[in-house]
């Protein structure tokens, strides 16, 4: 029998998208005078936003503009932390580099979009979150957990994020500038526009610059985001044609003190992305059609001695990874008997590197033989000599079925990758009444290995190139109830994953190897509470005018490792309990105050100084923003982990302590 661990992670509700659009959960005046409280659980994205969230899945958690701008962050990285259902482990402070999991699974198994479009890394998910767009410019961020997006990507393993940039309805701009503890500075300025005309043109395009001296040795960053969204919009009577370009560029230079190793402090790291995409989609009648064709290209400079390296130091990392990619799918309406979709894919994902893939032949004369190798970008006299590549094709259909209380889904998916398989899913939703609903998904889902798993080598890690894609069957059921002025739900879900790729070491040994050794049973819940304040209903209470919105979460798993006596790096390192609360509060007439408490209690080990297996300690943390809203500028200051904190989100990478940052915002 294999060693039985039990680990903890995150687990919410999720069930079906309904058919019309919703926005998300939060206070709406309508024209009657009376106030209404939208249900922003389902969520299904306008036809002018394509997305790959087609109504077979749910978007069970989504924070809004609203909330972005009270939150006490100023990065993607740091705002998904509050966000339920997710793991966000940080290496260093400010979103310098972060891994997301969800629903108990590694980074790895993460899809990360951006408008719909998986720009997730193949080289690892460690870079997977290194995102162009500044948080000024994002509408919403929506979460997907679970393996419901199977039919859209294979990366969808345990769930996927899908980050929605703003689209203005008028020409507007704004800009912000920030600074605090650390030698922190950040500056942002964005130009929203939109024109009417035979073509209805929107958009938004700017970025920003942020940098600190770091909040101990070696944490140093600098981080330069630039990013565009524009889409055209054309309607002809029932006929609607729209099509949207986005582009983006990062860099970024960070200080990576002992992040892979804790042999050497003086680590750092350099990275540049490039990324677009074109959509276009067509609506006429029943009639729905979608094409997408993207790229992304990601440059990795790992420095092991960012200042003197020993004699036996060969050399610095040099990694180049590329994705393309495109989508094509149609859609028809049937009217009562339900809308099918039916849709194909194909993603090209290649890699040069120096340790990474297969070597480079060489045919040239000796003398003359680097010319058979590429040239290393923005690096004079390196090259890359090892390269790999693979082609992931893929064909799904799908089905929804809308009836009076049951919303019914489902699909298959046919992909050949590392072979040629098959995938199903089903879910359902039923409306016990108009304010209470009982919903549950069944999916069977795989993620192909990155090349980090196939053939990274190092004296402590080795890869394999014989890994297989892992693959699941997962299934979950829940409770919503949705009032005028709170919300509550209750879930259970259980996964069983077999063939997982996890590193994993002998006791007493310091070599990890990538394998398939694991398979992993899971079984979680969560249940949480949320109170809006609504004018109407509190129109005259003091306490009802005081409190914005408040509330409370609970998440606890188990999971059962069969691996033998292995330890494990990844697999059985999550959450075993969560817990987090938030008030959000008025001051003053244009004062409002934002508290969050969290709590975490993490299993799984990791080896401290003097190669010591160390269990984590459990944390709790505080977070608390002030913010003067007008008209037309905002005044920030917060304070991030209040009570100076001492805690770990990885082993050997102590956290920052009390951050505090100030900013002024103006927008015309």
């Amino acid at each position: 029998m294999g060693k039985i661990i039990k680990i903890g992670v995150l687990c919410v509700t999720y069930s079906l998208l309904v058919m019309k659009s919703q926005p998300l959960l939060g206070q709406s005046a309508a024209k009657n005078g009376k106030d209404t409280i939208r249900d922003l659980e389902e969520l299904i994205i306008s036809t002018e936003r394509p997305t790959p969230f087609q109504p077979l899945v749910r978007v069970i958690a989504v924070i809004q503009q609203q909330e972005i701008e009270r939150a006490a962050v100023r990065n993607l990285p740091d705002l998904l932390r509050y966000l339920q259902g997710t793991d966000l482990r940080s290496r260093g402070g400010e979103g310098v580099q972060a891994d997301l999991s969800i629903l108990g699974g590694t980074f790895d198994q993460t899809m990360v979009m951006i408008n719909g479009i998986n720009f997730t890394d193949p080289q690892t998910g460690h870079h997977s979150l290194n995102i162009p767009v500044e948080i000024s410019q994002i509408e919403r961020v929506e979460i997907l957990q679970g393996p419901g997006a199977w039919s859209e990507g294979s990366v969808a393993y345990a769930g996927a994020i899908n980050i929605i940039t703003k689209r203005p309805k008028k020409i507007s701009a704004d800009a912000s500038v920030s600074g605090g503890s650390y030698g922190f500075f950040k500056g942002e300025a964005n130009l929203g526009f939109a024109s009417p005309g035979r073509w209805q043109v929107s958009g938004i395009g700017g970025g920003g610059y942020s940098s600190s001296d770091g909040y101990t040795a070696n944490t140093d960053f600098s981080i330069l985001n630039l990013y565009t969204n524009v889409s055209f919009v054309r309607k002809a009577g029932s006929r609607e044609h729209t099509i949207t370009l986005q582009a983006g560029y990062q860099h970024k230079a960070f200080g990576a003190n002992s992040f892979y190793t804790i042999a050497y402090p003086e680590q750092f790291e350099e990275t540049r992305l490039f990324l677009s995409s074109l959509q276009y989609q067509y609506q006429s009648g029943r009639w729905q059609i979608k094409a997408s064709a993207y790229q992304r290209r990601f440059f990795d400079r790992f420095e092991l001695f960012r200042y003197e390296a020993p004699s036996w130091y060969t050399g610095h990392n040099y990694h180049q990874n590329d994705i393309a990619g495109i989508n094509v799918q149609a859609a028809y309406k049937w009217g009562r008997m339900g809308t099918s979709i039916a849709g194909a894919e194909y993603r090209f994902e290649h890699i040069f590197s120096t340790v990474l893939g297969d070597a480079i032949p060489v045919t040239g004369t000796e003398g003359e033989n680097e010319s058979d190798l590429r040239p290393v970008p923005f690096e004079e006299g390196k090259f890359f000599t090892k390269a790999k590549s693979r082609h992931t094709p893929g064909v799904y259909i799908k089905h929804i079925v809308q009836l009076e209380r049951w919303r019914l889904t489902g699909g298959l998916h046919l992909s050949n990758s590392y072979g040629t398989r098959l995938y199903a899913g089903i879910s359902a939703a039923y409306k016990i009444t108009p304010c209470l609903e009982a919903n549950g998904w069944a999916n069977n889902s795989f993620r192909n290995p990155t090349f980090t798993d196939l053939y990274y080598k190092s004296p402590t890690q080795t890869g394999n190139t014989g890994l297989k894609p892992e693959e699941a069957i997962a299934a979950q059921m829940g409770l919503k109830l949705t009032k005028i002025n709170f919300r509550a739900s209750l879930s259970g879900f259980y996964r069983y994953g077999y063939r997982i790729i996890d590193w994993t070491r002998a006791s007493g040994s310091e070599q990890w190897q990538a394998s398939n050794v694991t398979n992993i049973a899971s079984a979680g819940g969560e249940a949480n509470l949320t109170y809006f304040s609504t004018s109407a209903e509190h129109k005259g209470s003091k306490w009802g005018s005081f409190i914005n919105s408040a509330g409370i979460s609970y998440a606890y798993l188990t999971v059962s490792k069969e691996s033998g006596n292995l330890h494990s790096l990844y697999a059985t390192d999550f959450l075993r309990h969560k817990a987090s609360a938030f008030v959000d509060h008025k001051i003053i007439s244009k004062l409002s105050a934002r508290w969050d408490v969290s709590f975490q209690k993490r299993d799984g080990t990791y080896l401290g100084p003097g190669t010591i297996e160390t269990s984590y300690k459990p944390f709790a943390l505080v977070d608390v923003r002030l913010l003067w809203s007008a008209k037309k500028y905002k005044i920030s200051v917060e304070a991030t982990n209040l009570f100076n904190t001492n805690y770990l989100y990885i082993g050997n990478l102590p956290q920052p302590g009390r951050w505090i940052k100030a900013g002024l915002s103006i927008s015309i």
